[in-house]
């Protein structure tokens, strides 16, 4: 009997831990936490990988705007009038290309040749992956100007591509998200002929 005793008290004391620990898991605050935690975390995720991915894509926008401006004004100081050498042409691809360069900019590798159309050199990348990179200069780009004045300048356009990280993060918790973001950063730079 006495055994019979010992043994019932042991299974009511195990069964009393056991409830406490329900108790406490369940009106406790530890385990509100780790909910709010596992709620919280996919959030700021997308918070932490879109602010990277927009300064990365504004960072390369600055140092393609650059580019471009450095192309544009190399470009309207060769003489020529509307009509570049092909020397002056591949020296313009060469001052874009040297500026990205030393800007760390080496995704897409510019082709060594442009297709022209007139007096515009279109320039595509040698690398692979770069379909939408493009370098186009306009040697002969016409502005009206006040009292009916029409100026020559040059005008240089450069995509790039960008990939962004943020879809991929999204994707994953959205499932059927579609989002789409600009796959490529545009810029342009205007600049005076001066011959």
């Amino acid at each position: 009997m006495v055994a019979r005793n010992r043994l019932a008290a042991k299974r009511s004391l195990g069964l009393g831990h056991m409830m406490r620990a329900v108790r406490y898991l369940a009106y406790g605050r530890d385990g509100a936490q780790l909910l709010e935690l596992a709620l919280v975390l996919p959030l700021l995720a997308v918070v932490i990988v879109g602010v990277l991915d927009f300064g990365e894509a504004y960072n390369l926008k600055q140092k393609l705007n650059n580019a471009a401006r450095e192309g544009a004004r190399f470009a309207a100081s060769q003489n020529g009038g509307s009509n570049l050498s092909t020397s002056d042409v591949t020296a313009v691809r060469d001052a874009v290309n040297n500026y990205l360069t030393n800007a760390r900019v080496t995704q897409c590798a510019i082709a060594t040749s442009p297709s022209v159309a007139g007096t515009v050199y279109t320039f595509d990348s040698s690398s692979g992956g770069c379909g939408a990179f493009s370098l186009v200069i306009d040697r002969n780009h016409l502005i009206a100007g006040g009292g009916g004045v029409t100026v020559s300048t040059t005008h240089v356009t450069l995509s790039y591509p960008f990939i962004w990280s943020l879809g991929n993060v999204i994707k994953l918790l959205l499932p059927g998200s579609t989002l789409s973001l600009p796959a490529t950063l545009s810029t342009d730079a205007i600049m005076q002929n001066l011959n």
